[in-house]
């Protein structure tokens, strides 16, 4: 066994024994690292124990939340809405499992949700103070930080796909888990003591350079767009280190991308038109038309992966992949993928779940208004990487994308938090004032 798959083993065994021994988060930190370690397809995983990690990282963690006593929640997990909203869409998809055309397909797309709705009951419970959502995000960054190490190591020319993990090994997705990193390390950065600052400067050529080598536009859109929400967001007290900072990025940006980088980039501005010899991505443009009469033909969806299935019946050979009686195109679009695939119900599920995060960033906003804390310095990272994922599934099938789930729960989180401090500003106030109101009755009859 190498020393590397040794050194996981005794991380991994300290993280759950921590979980148990001293508080879960341990354990939640320890599936986030998982998560980005992967050992199934690192070549120091190979000889490691064939396990399922990262489930017996949340076994682990769910055991530790069984045995701790915790404090009542101020805000319990189902008076959020999207965790109703989750729990319905599960329903939904075993619905569909009755007349789902790839059954098997339908089963893991079932599977995968319950395994999310656990996974953000998870987050919540675990994270019950500032200190605990700061480790985990810095588990988040440091995950990132380690699909840079990844590219710098491995990458030989072309488009990068080879992060390794179920969720994020492909060029798109594992540019949004980057994107999302970024953003998180600027907000750790605004808020951090000069060895944390010094350790975001450090990661952040790692993070910009994988992204890059994935040469995704969808990438670049997002990071765009968090850039621009990140600035929005900022605390006054930091807007004038974002801007600089922003520069900084711009800067570093152009020092490690290159010509084939931005060839592709500059596809955007054609906007889907048909160029000879240009990806444009004009055929996603056909694939949507051809999705909504897929929707048409079957308004309650016809099962997961199943546009795959009747592509053919409705695109011209040209526009598909693949070989022989494989030949099929897949969804590039996360909300026409649940038009077509989960029917009416789905796309209402996604138009509600847009509704429910811009509320609860709205509220949150007003809440971290002229708030310089660490809630408040965080904020634009959460808020800037829900975005940047949310325009990421307008160019990618992002359905199953699990880190959507985890800026879910920490913005479940963040309501718990802002929520449970207003009560400790508030009590002691009300406190001040019953004692008021006491001594003004005793001086009055005396």
């Amino acid at each position: 066994m190498s020393l590397t798959g040794l050194a996981f083993l005794a991380c991994f065994a300290a993280g759950c024994l921590m979980a148990l021994a001293r508080h879960p988060v341990y354990g939640l930190v320890t599936y986030i690292a998982v998560f980005y370690l992967h050992p199934p397809s690192r070549w120091w995983g190979e000889t490691l124990p064939d396990l399922r990690w990262s489930l017996l990282a949340a076994c682990v963690t769910l055991m530790a939340l069984l045995l701790s006593k915790r404090r009542a929640e101020s805000v319990p997990l189902f008076r959020h809405g999207v965790m109703i909203g989750l729990i319905a869409f599960i329903g939904w998809i075993a619905l569909q499992s009755l007349w789902a055309m790839e059954p098997d397909m339908q089963r893991e797309l079932l599977f995968t949700y319950v395994k999310y709705a656990l996974l953000v009951a998870l987050i919540y419970k675990c994270i019950e103070t500032v200190e605990h959502l700061k480790m985990v995000l810095w588990t988040h960054v440091l995950g990132c930080g380690y699909l840079g190490i990844i590219v710098l190591e491995t990458y030989a020319g072309g488009r990068f796909e080879g992060f390794g993990g179920p969720d994020i090994n492909e060029a798109n997705s594992g540019a949004l888990q980057v994107v999302t990193g970024l953003a998180t390390a600027g907000a750790l950065f605004l808020i951090g003591r000069w060895r944390e600052r010094a350790a975001v400067v450090g990661f952040a050529p790692l993070l910009v350079n994988a992204l890059v080598a994935t040469i995704s536009r969808s990438g670049f859109l997002a990071l765009g767009i968090t850039g621009v929400a990140f600035n929005l967001f900022s605390p006054r007290k930091y807007r004038a280190l974002v801007r600089v900072l922003s520069v900084a990025a711009v800067v570093l940006l152009l020092a490690l991308s290159n010509p084939v980088y931005w060839m592709r980039i500059a596809s955007i501005k054609y906007a889907g038109e048909e160029i000879e010899g240009v990806d444009t991505g004009a055929g996603r443009l056909v694939l949507i038309e051809a999705q909504w009469e897929m929707f048409k033909s079957h308004p309650l969806g016809c099962g997961h992966r199943c546009t795959a299935t009747l592509s053919p019946y409705y695109l011209e050979d040209h526009h598909l992949t693949g070989q022989g009686e494989n030949r099929a195109r897949s969804s590039h679009n996360t909300f026409m993928s649940l038009l077509v695939e989960q029917g009416i119900p789905g796309a209402l599920f996604y138009l509600a779940f847009l509704a429910w995060m811009g509320s609860r960033l709205i509220v949150l906003r007003r809440r971290l208004a002229q708030e310089s804390e660490f809630l408040a310095t965080m904020y634009p990272a959460i808020a800037a990487s829900l975005v940047a994922i949310t325009l990421g599934d307008m160019f990618v099938d992002y359905l199953k994308l699990e880190v959507r789930l985890w800026f879910i729960a920490f913005l479940m989180v963040f309501m718990k938090l802002t929520q449970e401090a207003a009560q400790r500003t508030v009590a002691p106030a009300a406190a001040r004032r019953q004692h008021a109101g006491t001594a003004g009755r005793h001086a009055s009859q005396a």
